[in-house]
């Protein structure tokens, strides 16, 4: 009998317009099982979404604040964000659950557009997309999501990642912004959400956010606390941004790579990948244990 295999599953950080011809033509040749992207690819930019919505690769999407930017200020959605969800279809994941049976997950979708802080910020465009106006109504929709899941184990895909593990600005979610740049920018409905899952006897193993990017604002030049891991969850943030850098005079692309066996995180690092599909250096991940 041979041997199970494992399951790979790429992850893409926060876009922000940064995307070649060579990223899709390399998730095309490594024909990986699943890849994640956490949004923010780029401000309603709809052939963006497109072109993102074409790769021929098993996907799961949660669109950020940036891709429903104007419609957050209209406090309404945008005949561009609903292209934006027209295009991607099923594989945005927002409230949603979707099953990768070869690694023993379930993927769970999160609130999209989220921009972090204690308020929805429109609930019309909620409203409007989802019925959601609150957040209990969004802790909710998550948990009913999660009530149909075929597997114990859960891997949730969010834009921005829960409240309750950030205090200073360099913390995963930490605000780095503003005249007071601390205190905690997750979302409220995720940190309920994984909560009352974890009381449904849910394992949720990994949790998927990016938003706050990996170099803070305030104190300048320091650099974010990207991994974490809290009672048994690991909380990852890809949010590598710009995602694109010259290495020597090579341009390469940011990438998080992760295995998976029966519900367990085998291993998890982070590549750099040329344009010819090269992974031409590796980033050793230190995990900090709250």
């Amino acid at each position: 009998m041979p041997a199970e295999s494992a399951t790979t599953i790429l992850v893409v950080g926060d876009i922000h317009g940064h995307w070649r011809d060579a990223d899709t033509e390399f998730l095309h040749r490594a024909r990986p099982d699943m890849v994640l992207f956490v949004g923010d690819l780029g401000d309603e930019d709809v052939d963006m979404v497109r072109r993102v919505a074409a790769v021929q690769v098993p996907k799961a999407v949660i669109l950020g604040n940036h891709d429903a930017w104007a419609s957050f200020s209209k406090d309404r959605p945008t005949p561009q964000l609903r292209d934006s969800l027209a295009a991607l279809g099923d594989d945005h994941l927002a409230y949603r659950v979707r099953e990768l049976p070869a690694a023993g997950l379930s993927m769970l979708g999160a609130r999209p557009f989220s921009w972090g802080g204690r308020s929805l910020r429109s609930a019309n465009v909620y409203g409007d997309l989802f019925g959601v106006r609150t957040v209990e109504d969004s802790v909710r929709r998550i948990v009913d999501a999660a009530r149909g899941a075929h597997h114990r184990d859960l891997l949730i895909l969010a834009h921005n990642g829960p409240t309750g593990l950030s205090g200073r600005p360099t913390d995963i979610y930490g605000k780095d912004f503003g005249r007071s740049p601390s205190g905690d920018w997750g979302d409220r409905d995720l940190e309920r959400a994984i909560a009352r899952i974890r009381d449904m006897q849910l394992r949720v193993r990994c949790v998927v956010a990016g938003h706050m990017h990996h170099r803070v604002a305030r104190p300048r030049g320091e650099e974010r606390v990207r991994f974490v891991r809290r009672d048994g969850v690991l909380y990852v943030n890809p949010a590598v941004v710009p995602r694109l850098r010259k290495l020597g005079d090579v341009e390469v692309a940011h990438y998080m790579r992760m295995t998976w066996k029966r519900g367990e995180l085998l291993e998890i690092d982070e590549i750099w990948v040329d344009a010819h599909g090269t992974t031409c250096d590796r980033g050793a991940l230190e995990i900090v244990d709250l």
